[in-house]
């Protein structure tokens, strides 16, 4: 894995282990859909029978988007398999645009940069979601 972190803070890693970062970044994405939806599920034995129907939809959606993000999942980790190792890439700007940070503190800390130890588990008041 070829990783290099320079003085001003920029981040260069291999276009492989990127894929494969963004690759696992996705799967997680996935598993979140699940539970959402099996939220979703949760909610239509408590909700009216004439607003179900809107949830069905919605279950649909998230279920499309939960095949949608492990499609692209797998073919990420094919592209981190096809890439030439020694191709690299500078990735600290990007992670820059992320607004999420304990992902772009994951990612970082995957591509060989100094994890800042922001967590997204429940009590970790992250609160960049909107």
């Amino acid at each position: 894995m070829a990783v290099r972190a320079y003085a001003d803070n920029s981040l260069e890693a291999s276009v492989a282990t990127t894929f494969d970062v963004l690759s696992w970044e996705m799967e997680l994405a996935a598993a979140r859909c699940i539970m959402l939806d099996a939220a979703i599920g949760d909610m239509m034995k408590v909700i009216p029978e004439d607003e179900q129907n809107r949830f069905v939809e919605t279950m649909h959606t998230v279920d499309l988007l939960s095949q949608q993000l492990t499609s692209l999942s797998a073919f990420a980790r094919s592209m981190s398999g096809n890439v030439a190792e020694e191709a690299s890439a500078q990735v600290g700007p990007a992670l820059s645009d992320i607004t999420l940070s304990a992902l772009a503190d994951r990612m970082s800390a995957a591509l060989g940069g100094v994890a800042k130890g922001i967590y997204d588990h429940d009590q970790a008041g992250d609160l960049d979601l909107f």
